[in-house]
């Protein structure tokens, strides 16, 4: 297994996600990057706890440094920091 999985093992989705990783772990970050640019929105409002769009986010920029991606590092660390910003503003 690599570095990119989810420590999470008891979430289902966490563990359909490791499935994706280890049978095409290319496919499934460039995937994942294209819906998140294109949808950035979505991906900083959506229900989805924060805590886990921000576990998902650091395996892609861990997965995209070890690519040397690093234009696209930038495009999910802004995303990242978004969520963040999200959040603190919800807790005011």
């Amino acid at each position: 297994m690599n570095d990119y999985t989810f420590s999470d093992d008891s979430k289902k989705w966490f563990r359909i996600f490791d499935g994706l990783i280890v049978n095409n772990e290319d496919m499934f970050f460039n995937a994942l990057y294209m819906a998140i640019t294109h949808h950035p929105t979505y991906v900083i409002a959506s229900d989805l706890e924060d805590k886990r769009k921000i576990t998902i986010l650091v395996a892609m920029l861990k997965y995209f440094e070890d690519k040397e991606e690093f234009e696209k590092c930038a495009s999910i660390y802004n995303i990242k920091k978004q969520i963040k910003q999200h959040a603190d503003n919800r807790s005011k």
